[in-house]
């Protein structure tokens, strides 16, 4: 791509990504600002932030301009106002903003070059640029710079130096005899020898199952058997073998002595409180420090009034019949919704009742709930994006609605008939009443309206 000016009045920003003209009252922090975002690649997004932020978002204040940028083999142009620019193209046409109330923006896919200015403009007296600020009449980008033109064949023939008169005389190729191929001589193949015949499988039979029994197994010498008795095995009382302490090597003093009548389980002198403690026992049975239940079978475990950890948990979770219902005491959840003092209409088609909070950006979404006050969330469209994820919120505060800019970039205008546009105050909320229109930039725009 390459860039030409002739010197001139208008403000020229030229970059290697495209240039963008603007009239000479443009102020020069203005022109700088726009050719540093669209060296950094910003595009006609660049140039709108950089107007927006020094001229507002009125569109009455943006003053004209012409951007001609570089996409592919194609280019994206914008111009508003009477700067028009010239395509180069398979079909030739011009780009001009002029009866336009915002600006004209065109994407042509294959172009030969964009041009500024007048069409007669000597385009000899052009001056070549890079990269930079000028005051230039005419500017052209051209796709492709023209072909180098090849130099002309000299005329005078090169001079071709004779060989050395010493050199050896060529030797004439002598021609050698090549050995007839033998014929290839065939290899007998030993036969394979036969393989043994594969024997029939043979049968083999089942085993007899044997028959489990609990027949005792014949012992011819009863000296051979071990006592295999386990000690810790409970008896019943008139089972038990008397316990010798003598030859058991325990002294007499450390023993504890038990009931005669009991299974060793039973209430044993200076520990009556524990095991009164320990013990479930029916409600009518007398407290004698007998266990009822084991008495009863010698070695049961059970007593008929243990209560399992599944059956506490049954009765735990059954309702009570003569409490109330948790439902019938609860409050209800939130007074009903008042009548909506208004409905908002979106430049996209959208309809929305104010009947609770809105929000409206390129993703909304709100941080302030209350109760059932679930907000609209209103998704709209941003190709440039100039419109923030949550940009505007409106409300009802009693019988007003108030719109609150939701601390964005670019910001929000109130357009209101008869007076001039406001620019809403960041965080800050503002009342809003029937056919008020509020500008968000990129094309949307949302507009209360009364209730049918």
């Amino acid at each position: 791509m390459s860039m030409r000016y002739v010197p001139g009045g208008a403000v020229v920003a030229v970059t290697a990504h495209g240039f963008a003209v603007f009239e000479a009252q443009v102020q020069a922090e203005v022109v700088a600002r726009v050719h540093a975002l669209l060296a950094a690649g910003r595009g006609l997004a660049g140039v709108l932030e950089a107007l927006t932020a020094a001229y507002g978002a009125s569109l009455t204040e943006l003053p004209p301009f012409a951007v001609a940028l570089s996409d592919g083999a194609g280019a994206r142009l914008a111009v508003r106002g009477d700067l028009p620019l010239h395509v180069d193209a398979a079909v030739a046409e011009t780009v001009t903003g002029a009866g336009v109330m915002t600006w004209s923006e065109r994407s042509i896919a294959a172009v030969d070059g964009v041009t500024f200015g007048a069409e007669g403009t000597d385009a000899a007296s052009a001056l070549p640029i890079a990269d930079g600020v000028v005051l230039a009449d005419w500017v052209q980008w051209r796709a492709t710079a023209a072909p180098a033109v090849a130099p002309a064949p000299s005329a005078v023939a090169e001079p071709v130096e004779a060989p050395p008169a010493d050199l050896p005389p060529v030797v004439e190729p002598v021609e050698v005899p090549v050995a007839p191929v033998a014929e290839p001589v065939e290899v007998p193949v030993a036969p394979v020898a036969a393989l043994p015949p594969v024997a029939e499988p043979v049968e083999v039979p089942a085993p007899t199952p044997q028959r489990l029994t609990t027949d005792p197994i014949p012992v011819d010498d009863a000296s051979d058997l071990v006592d295999y008795t386990v000690p810790s095995v409970r008896r019943r009382p008139d089972e038990r073998e008397a316990f010798d302490a003598d030859d058991a090597g325990v002294d007499e003093a450390t023993l504890i002595p038990v009931d005669d009548d009991t299974t060793g389980i039973g209430a044993a002198p200076g520990f009556d409180e524990q095991w009164e403690a320990t013990v479930i026992r029916d409600a009518d049975a007398p407290a004698t420090g007998a266990v009822t239940a084991v008495e009863a079978d010698g070695y049961g475990d059970h007593d008929g009034h243990t209560v399992s950890v599944a059956q506490i948990r049954a009765m735990r979770a059954a309702p009570d019949a003569s409490a109330p219902s948790p439902v019938d005491s609860m409050p209800p959840l939130a007074a009903p919704r008042r009548p909506a003092p208004g409905r908002l209409r979106v430049s996209t088609g959208q309809v929305v009742t104010l009947d609770r909070t809105v929000v409206v950006g390129r993703r909304p979404r709100s941080t302030r709930v209350s109760g059932t006050d679930l907000p609209h969330l209103v998704a709209v469209d941003s190709p440039q994006q100039d419109i923030s994820r949550s940009h505007l919120e409106l409300r009802v505060e009693g019988d007003s609605i108030v719109a609150t800019d939701l601390r964005t970039t670019n910001g929000t205008t109130l357009h209101r008939p008869g007076s001039d546009p406001v620019r809403l105050h960041p965080g800050e909320g503002t009342v809003v009443v029937a056919g008020d229109l509020l500008d968000l930039g990129d094309g949307i725009t949302v507009t209360v309206e009364e209730m049918a």
